[in-house]
C-alpha cells in the first residue's frame, strides 16, 4: 500500500520582525510593552516581573537597561546603543566607552564609598575623553570612502 504525502505549498513561514520599544504605552523606556507586544504576555505582568527581579539583587535593573540600549524605538532603525557605538569615532571616544565600562561594573560589584568614588573618577574621565573630535584630516578621509 503506497502512502501519498501531499505537501502544503500555501502556508508561508512567519519571519519574526525585530522586537522594538512603541512609542506609546511607555512608563519609563518601553522595555516592557515591546517584551509584552512580543510575546503577547499582560504588560503588567512584565513590568511586575522587572519589579521583582530589580528587588531581589538588582538583576532587573540591569536587564531593563540593557533590554532599552539594545532595542530601538518603533521609529528607528538603529537601537540606543547602536547609535553610541557608531559615533565612537576616535580613540579618546573609545577610551571613554571603556572607562564607562570599567565605571559600570565597579558599581555592579559593590556600592562601598570608595568603589562609587572610583566610578565616578572613571566617568569623569570618560566624560573628558569623550570631548576627544576627530581632525579636520580625518573627517575628509572618511568623507571619501
Amino acid at each position: 500500500m503506497a502512502h501519498h504525502v501531499v505537501m502544503d505549498t500555501t502556508h508561508t513561514p512567519q519571519t519574526k520582525t525585530r522586537l522594538r520599544r512603541p512609542r506609546n504605552g511607555r512608563v519609563l523606556g518601553g522595555v516592557a510593552a515591546a517584551v509584552a507586544d512580543h510575546t503577547g504576555a499582560s504588560v503588567g505582568l512584565v513590568r511586575l516581573g522587572f519589579l521583582v527581579t530589580a528587588l531581589l539583587g538588582g538583576f532587573g535593573i540591569v536587564l531593563y537597561v540593557a533590554a532599552w540600549a539594545l532595542l530601538p524605538s518603533d521609529d528607528e532603525e538603529a537601537s540606543p546603543a547602536e547609535r553610541w557605538l557608531h559615533n565612537l569615532t576616535t580613540p579618546g571616544k573609545r577610551l571613554g566607552a571603556f572607562l564607562v565600562g570599567i565605571a559600570g561594573l565597579i558599581v555592579l560589584a559593590g556600592a562601598a564609598p570608595a568603589t562609587i568614588l572610583a566610578a565616578a573618577v572613571l566617568l569623569a574621565a570618560a566624560a573628558l575623553f569623550a570631548n576627544d573630535n576627530p581632525t579636520p584630516e580625518a573627517v575628509a578621509a572618511e568623507s571619501k570612502e
